[in-house]
């Protein structure tokens, strides 16, 4: 990434240590928490080719996808705050057992039989047993489930990956916002790279 990792992670943290909720607090302490998924998180790259596939990718990706979100949500007050900047903290958390950065980028055998969209919604159960024990007592009811379903619908359409079609305002806002910054930056890549191309007078990209 062009963008101090540090500085981006910290950005993360205050945007985290904003949820009001003591459910939502929890559940992204329980992530925070774990030394080993941070470090992986702040290095890893958001995929192969497609967007941010670089180094640290997968951290510019989400922080940007947070920021996005705090600044548009004033204008949808009946949407969750806490839950939608959650879900966007944890929603592509699976790349970090997805890919792997050490030697190129290449998908793990994690990658290649389950995916980070399974492995994101999987990782919520033993997470949330993490937050309740901390709060203890039980998260909100469906609030478990609402999270699960947003990471598992963040792709949007079938097709693209989604184990299912985003079907709460929250989940449909999480993957426009995803969909918007992903497309957004291939564009840009393609289009307005920072570096200009040996010819670099071309009218259309490739």
């Amino acid at each position: 990434s062009r963008k101090d990792k540090n500085e981006m992670f910290s950005e993360v943290r205050a945007l985290i240590q904003s949820l009001e909720h003591p459910a939502a607090k929890a559940l992204a302490a329980a992530y925070m928490d774990d030394t080993k998924l941070m470090d992986d998180f702040i290095v890893a790259p958001a995929a192969m080719q497609i967007h941010h596939a670089w180094i640290s990718g997968l951290l510019e990706h989400t922080l940007q996808l947070m920021k996005l979100a705090d600044g548009m949500l004033p204008h949808y007050p009946r949407l969750n705050r806490d839950i939608v900047l959650l879900s966007l903290f944890i929603h592509d958390l699976g790349k970090v057992e997805e890919l792997r950065w050490d030697r190129g980028f290449e998908y793990t055998r994690e990658g290649n039989l389950i995916g980070h969209i399974a492995r994101g919604a999987m990782w919520l159960e033993g997470r949330a047993a993490t937050a309740e024990e901390s709060l203890g007592e039980s998260l909100p009811d469906g609030f478990l489930t609402v999270m699960q379903h947003i990471v598992l619908s963040h792709h949007g359409q079938l097709e693209h990956g989604a184990a299912k079609l985003p079907s709460t305002p929250e989940a449909i806002f999480v993957s426009q916002l995803d969909n918007l910054d992903a497309h957004t930056q291939t564009a840009l890549d393609s289009a307005r790279p920072w570096e200009a191309s040996a010819t670099g007078e071309e009218a259309f990209t490739e």
